[in-house]
């Protein structure tokens, strides 16, 4: 035999009634939301992804004229032409023995010359230079081992 339980009658009022439960249309709502939030991060990294390519790979790539491309490479000696008064700077950057020609209008790095890797950022047709919309020139790093000299 078990022993009786004493429970007040509030309490077995309290048990005998069920549980609240959150509402079907809470639960899809919660879901919907959920979904668009996952949609807008997913959307907005996909469009601001760009590619990162080399010269030879942007020479073999099909699909590159369709879309932004990044490319980089070493800008070539005697080949940045300014113009000023347009702010149009055309330039070839090679990086494997394979050149591209350049052009970017707007403002220049400073530390923008021959031999700097430089990134472009813009659209290529295929043919014709590399239309750049963005120029990023790469700093060399100041903690680069150097090599020591006899004394």
């Amino acid at each position: 035999m078990q022993p009786a339980l004493n429970i007040s009658k509030d309490e077995q009022k309290k048990m005998a009634q069920p549980r609240k439960r959150i509402p079907f249309s809470f639960i899809l709502a919660g879901i919907a939301i959920l979904g668009a939030m996952i949609y807008l991060v997913y959307a907005n990294t996909q469009s601001s992804a760009v590619y990162y390519l080399t010269v030879p790979e942007l020479h073999h790539c099909t699909d590159c004229v369709a879309r932004s491309v990044r490319v980089s490479g070493i800008v070539q000696k005697d080949s940045i032409k300014r113009n000023d008064q347009t702010q149009m700077v055309t330039f070839s950057i090679a990086d494997s023995n394979q050149t591209l020609p350049v052009t970017y209008s707007g403002v220049v790095p400073d530390i923008f010359k021959p031999g700097v890797q430089v990134v472009v950022e813009g659209h290529y047709t295929g043919s014709g230079p590399f239309e750049a919309q963005t120029l990023l020139a790469k700093c060399p790093s100041k903690f680069q081992s150097a090599t020591p000299t006899a004394k």
